[in-house]
């Protein structure tokens, strides 16, 4: 199926790529239908792309490369409405907030996109857990070294 964003143009993208949201992003709660693109070979950032809205793209990063010790649990209703079966179905994504300074970038740890990989279906979950916050700098947990590298 072909898919138009503004960031991309148009897409040529396969309907068994198609996430439906269980539940919507938050502000979002109106667009049902996403897709992962990736930013780059290389680049530990996808987006997260509507199928419904061309403008309406997320960038996101896989959680436990910013933070190894990352645990969220996803309660029973929620593992129930993502049909959740197997653990190595489940993908999460943390949203990512980008600004102007490449050290100011940080990810959503406290609501996570929870997709079961298998059904392609996914949920953002709010999480309990205090520790976790909204704006986690995507550079806290790397040494001053590869944050160093990344600059090169």
């Amino acid at each position: 199926m072909k898919i138009h964003t503004t960031r991309f143009g148009e897409l040529d993208i396969e309907e068994s790529r198609i996430i439906t949201m269980r539940g919507g992003i938050l502000g979002f709660e109106h667009l049902k239908r996403f897709f992962l693109y990736a930013a780059g070979e290389k680049n530990p950032f996808w987006w997260f792309q509507s199928a419904e809205d061309s403008s309406v793209a997320f960038v996101v990063i896989d959680p436990f490369l910013v933070k190894a010790d990352y645990t969220p649990e996803i309660c029973d209703e929620d593992e129930r409405l993502l049909e959740l079966e197997k653990a190595e179905d489940v993908v999460v994504m943390g949203i990512v907030t980008i600004r102007h300074d490449p050290f100011g970038i940080s990810v959503n740890l406290r609501a996570p996109l929870v997709i079961n990989a298998a059904k392609k279906l996914a949920k953002q979950i709010i999480l309990d857990n205090e520790e976790y916050p909204v704006q986690y700098a995507v550079s806290a947990g790397r040494t001053r070294t590869e944050q160093a590298a990344t600059v090169k």
